[in-house]
């Protein structure tokens, strides 16, 4: 078993959540119009190790991303690309160099040309979560029927 958008989505939901929640407000978390159907969906992510029931009967979910997601961490409630650390690392310690050594203009072009693939990958990634996410949550908004 696999994990599938819809439980992709209800993931990235009960994550960005971080607190345990009930199966009604889950339910209601995800727009679902029974509770059963929010009991399937927790089920499985408990299933597949991306939830935890607690004691109480709830549902938190794991800090461990689904493989989908292996290019990005999480910090506190947010997810954002691992290149994204190294870029900021990079840019205090060039910086940082810079302020203290006051290297000649030559090695600080060296240096930024050394941290931008850096950037570059953060955007991209950036740009590819949205792209994901909004995936998820233009699949997730219920269509009319045309009649």
């Amino acid at each position: 078993m696999s994990l599938d958008e819809e439980a992709l989505e209800a993931y990235l939901k009960l994550l960005r959540y971080a607190k345990p929640i009930t199966i009604r407000g889950f339910q209601r978390l995800m727009g679902y119009k029974s509770p059963g159907k929010a009991q399937r969906v927790l089920s499985k992510l408990e299933r597949l190790g991306f939830a935890a029931k607690t004691s109480t009967g709830e549902y938190i979910a794991s800090r461990e991303l689904p493989i989908e997601l292996s290019m990005y961490t999480v910090l506190e409630r947010f997810i954002v690309p691992r290149s994204f650390t190294y870029a900021i690392y990079s840019t205090v310690v060039v910086a940082a160099y810079s302020a203290l050594a006051k290297p000649s203009m030559h090695i600080i072009t060296l240096l930024l040309a050394l941290i931008t693939p850096y950037w570059i990958d953060a955007l991209n990634g950036v740009r590819i979560l949205r792209k994901i996410l909004k995936n998820r949550q233009s699949k997730s908004q219920p269509t009319t029927p045309k009649p």
